[in-house]
Order: C-alpha cells, then sequence, then structure tokens
C-alpha cells in the first residue's frame, strides 16, 4: 500500500530513476518513502530508513551539519526547490558526495519534499550534464508546487510551468521572451543590477519579492528564490516563486491595526494629560488667588504688615512654580507621545509615569511605596506607550484605594526581574477580584468603576502584547489585587572574543 495517498505514479518513476531519491514529509521533514536506488546506496531497507534522523545519514563533516541539512530542507518548502552538494554516509559508514535537488511535490491532499541525489566526484565539482539537468528542470516545473521560470543571462523567459505563467497573467507560451523586469516589481531594496549580477556568479542566487498587478483592482505577491543552474557554458536564471498574497495581505492587516491601536494609546494619553492638567493645575492655581485675594486686603490697609505680604508673595510663588512643573512634565510627556520604538530604560520610564500617579494619588490621600531596585532593565519599543500602561494601571489602582470602606491607603509598586522578564507589580488593598462580575473577567477586559468600559485595558493589553509582554491580574493578600507588567529585556550581546 502506498505510504501517501495519490503518489503511486510519482513512486514508480523513482524506482526507475538512476539517481536515489527520498520523499520527506513536508513539515517534520521525516522520510515517508525512498527508492530502491536509495535503499542500496544507504545499505537499510525501506522501513529502516523511514526511522532514520537525519545526523544518521550525514557525512560527520562539519561542512554538512544537521542544522545545515534542515535549513536547505526548509528553504526548498518555502521556494519549492532548492539545489545543493550533500554527502550522506551508508551504513557501513562509507560516504558519498552527491548533487541533490530537492523540490516540493504536490499531491492530493497534501505536499511533500522529494529529494534526487546524483552521484557526483569527490573534487566537488559537479560534472555538466545537460541531459540531466533539463530532466530535473522539467521534473521541477511539473511537479513543483511553486511556479518555476527558466531565464537567460538577461533574465528574459526561455521556459516557464503554466502555474508560474499564470500568477503573471499569462500562458506558457505567451510569456516567453519577457523580460523579468517588466513582469512586476520587486522589494526597493533589490535592484535591477543586483538580479542580472549574480548570474556571474557560479552559486549566485538572491531571495526577493515581486509585486505584480493582475488588473486594475487586483495585486498580487511572490515569493521569489532566483539562482544559478550551469548547462555546459551556458548560465540559466532559475527563478521559483511562491504565491503570498495572503501572507502580505495579512501583514498589512495587522500593521494597520498596530497604527489604529498606537493611535487610540496616544489618544488615550493625550486625554489623560488634560484631566490631568485640568484636576492638577486646579489647586495651586485656586490657592494662588486666595492668596493674591489676601495681599490685595493687605496692602490696602493703612498700615500694611510688610511680613505678612512677603510671606503670601512666598506662598503665590510657590504654588505658581508647582503649577510651572506640572504644565513642564505633562509637556515632555506629549513631546515623546510621537516617538517610534527604540531603546529605553524600563526603570526610567515607570519614573516618568509615577509623577503624574503621585499628583493623583496625593490629591486623594493615597500614600505610594515603590522599590524599583537599582539595575538599569533596558527593553525595545515605545517607552511612553508602555508608560501609558503604567499610569492606566496605577489609576485604576488608585481609584479603588479611594472609596471609603479601603482600609489601607497605599499603592505599593515593585519591579523585579527574573528569566529575561521585568515584572512591574501595582498591588492595592482594596475590594479584589471578587467585586469583578465573572463575565468581565472572562471577556479579558473589564471594570469595577460603575461608568467604566474596561476600555484602557484593553488598549493597555494591546500595547503589552505588541512589546511581547503580558498583563496579569492575582489576588493580592490578606486582600486586593495585584496588576503585573511583565515585558522582555533587550538581550545582552557578549563582547567580541567573549567566552574563548
Amino acid at each position: 500500500m502506498s505510504m501517501i495517498p495519490g503518489s503511486e505514479d510519482l513512486q514508480a518513476m523513482a524506482q526507475y530513476s538512476q539517481n536515489a531519491v527520498l520523499l520527506h514529509e513536508k513539515g517534520s521533514l521525516r522520510i515517508l518513502w525512498a527508492n530502491n536506488r536509495a535503499c542500496t546506496l544507504f545499505q537499510y531497507s525501506l522501513a529502516e530508513l523511514r526511522s532514520l534522523k537525519a545526523h544518521h545519514m550525514s557525512s560527520q563533516d562539519e561542512r554538512y551539519r544537521r542544522e545545515d541539512g534542515v535549513a536547505w530542507l526548509h528553504s526548498a518548502a518555502l521556494y519549492g526547490s532548492s539545489r545543493r552538494q550533500w554527502k550522506y554516509q551508508a551504513a557501513d559508514g562509507t560516504e558519498f558526495l552527491t548533487d541533490a535537488t530537492a523540490t516540493v511535490v504536490p499531491f492530493k491532499q497534501d505536499e511533500v519534499i522529494m529529494v534526487e541525489m546524483r552521484l557526483i566526484e569527490e573534487s566537488g565539482q559537479v560534472p555538466d550534464s545537460p541531459e540531466w539537468v533539463s530532466a530535473s528542470l522539467e521534473r521541477i516545473m511539473s511537479h513543483t508546487a511553486s511556479g518555476v521560470l527558466v531565464l537567460d543571462t538577461d533574465n528574459q523567459v526561455e521556459r516557464a510551468s503554466p502555474y508560474a505563467a499564470g500568477l503573471f497573467g499569462f500562458t506558457a507560451a505567451g510569456i516567453i521572451g519577457q523580460e523579468l523586469e517588466s513582469l512586476g516589481s520587486t522589494d526597493p531594496g533589490i535592484s535591477e543590477e543586483q538580479l542580472r549580477e549574480p548570474a556571474q556568479q557560479p552559486e549566485g542566487r538572491v531571495n526577493f519579492r515581486m509585486k505584480v498587478r493582475v488588473d486594475d483592482s487586483n495585486i498580487r505577491w511572490l515569493a521569489c528564490y532566483l539562482e544559478n543552474v550551469r548547462i555546459e557554458t551556458t548560465t540559466y536564471r532559475v527563478l521559483t516563486m511562491r504565491d503570498i498574497t495572503d501572507r502580505v495581505e495579512a501583514e498589512k492587516r495587522e500593521e494597520a491595526q498596530r497604527t489604529q491601536l498606537q493611535y487610540l494609546s496616544r489618544y488615550n494619553a493625550m486625554g489623560d494629560m488634560a484631566m490631568v492638567l485640568a484636576h492638577d493645575l486646579g489647586q495651586p492655581l485656586a490657592a494662588s488667588l486666595n492668596f493674591l485675594s489676601g495681599l490685595k486686603t493687605r496692602l490696602n490697609t493703612p498700615t500694611p504688615n510688610f511680613t505678612q505680604l512677603n510671606y503670601g508673595i512666598e506662598m503665590v510663588e510657590k504654588q505658581l512654580r508647582r503649577a510651572s512643573d506640572i504644565v513642564a512634565s505633562a509637556k515632555r510627556y506629549v513631546r515623546r507621545i510621537e516617538s517610534t520604538a527604540a531603546e529605553f530604560s524600563f526603570p526610567s520610564t515607570i519614573e516618568e509615569s509615577l509623577y503624574f500617579v503621585r499628583l493623583r494619588a496625593e490629591e486623594e490621600g493615597v500614600a505610594v511605596n515603590t522599590d524599583l531596585g537599582t539595575d538599569e532593565l533596558m527593553m525595545e519599543g515605545e517607552s511612553v506607550l508602555i508608560g501609558q500602561v503604567i499610569i492606566n494601571l496605577c489609576m485604576n489602582a488608585i481609584d479603588e484605594i479611594k472609596r471609603p470602606e479601603t482600609k489601607v491607603k497605599e499603592l505599593d509598586i515593585k519591579l523585579t526581574e527574573f528569566g529575561g522578564l521585568a515584572s512591574l507589580s501595582i498591588a492595592d488593598q482594596g475590594r479584589g477580584m471578587r467585586a469583578v462580575p465573572d463575565e468581565q473577567l472572562a471577556a479579558g477586559a473589564f471594570s469595577s468603576k460603575k461608568d467604566g468600559s474596561g476600555i484602557g485595558l484593553i488598549i493597555s493589553e494591546h500595547i503589552a502584547q505588541r512589546h511581547g509582554g503580558t498583563i496579569l491580574f492575582t489576588p493580592n493578600q490578606p486582600q486586593g489585587t495585584i496588576a503585573t507588567l511583565s515585558l522582555p529585556l533587550k538581550s545582552k550581546q557578549e563582547p567580541n572574543g567573549a567566552g574563548r
């Protein structure tokens, strides 16, 4: 019974081949089938071959490491075909060098990777064999799940699989003679010279994307792999391609979502700053007005008390300086709202955010206790968005602490590091998780406030996820809630020569 549904014809063809043929499962890369020639070369039965791993079959030479072999097969899985020299090892330890071509072969319900091996001399040079190369190209073009174009040294199409021609809106005959550059546009970083230059190099190859306009309203994106194949004295350019339109469109949707998230986050940050200015500027400005009113009254007396006048002036100056500090901090924060992703200090971002938290906490009679340690924990991302998450979590905790029934009017903030993660815990001793309905907890975003929608937490969770982090809510002891923001730290690069 065939191991792969619908593969009988291919297996029958492979049995008559003078080359060794292995079929690998595309995902796991395990061996599914081998022809008689492969069993003879490796000195194993089919059942034994199917149980082997890559390192059991490859040479012990450093040039043929398991990682390189896996990368080669993965390249074939991605681009449809890949060719290289590979030295294998038989059961008795004999090693033999091959010219191996890995090709993705479609079946009725699945795809496999067919590896065709031709023995070559130990000199490392693949003998020119027009018949073998031409036959291999025909097999690739007829069986591969990717499109295949054969180009000349001027990158004009000489041969095309029907599938490849269809990707560009041509028939297999109609695309002959077309220049590659006329079929679509390549990545901005790939120039026409770069596409032509590798043709002069024996091992020349290049990966790139192509954008093909199918019609006025539809765009097709292709992942392309261009490499050299030599036939006698002529170098042909073999271009394999896969339709990745769905993947590119998904990337665009993700980018649009990221842009929308950043807009909402910054819009939310601006709203918070407006609330800070409206709320926290009110107290020093009102106090200044009271002192100025008192000064005016005392100046109108027959014998003004200059000591009292000086005191009043000093108090006005103090309140106005406080108002100025609030405005300056808000301006610095808003100025950073349009920042882009960059390396930043997590403790510094926390301290900047806590300035606004302390203003609110002082107004509500809440003590803020912090333990941020002394380590300079660096990470990559948008610090202003992370700061917005910190402010949101702290403000939510203060709203809970200020409730009359909350006896402990303290907000505890602690920063720890473990396993490449920095975790900021924000703890209160309010009503705790029991104050939140089960259906809101299950939704992943909640608010215990009467007029709260939980949108701030939704945005905060998305920001954390975009930075590779999480927000976790757990019960505090003896009561209350701990909100923990965990984010990955920037990996530390060892200096050159370290560890040698």
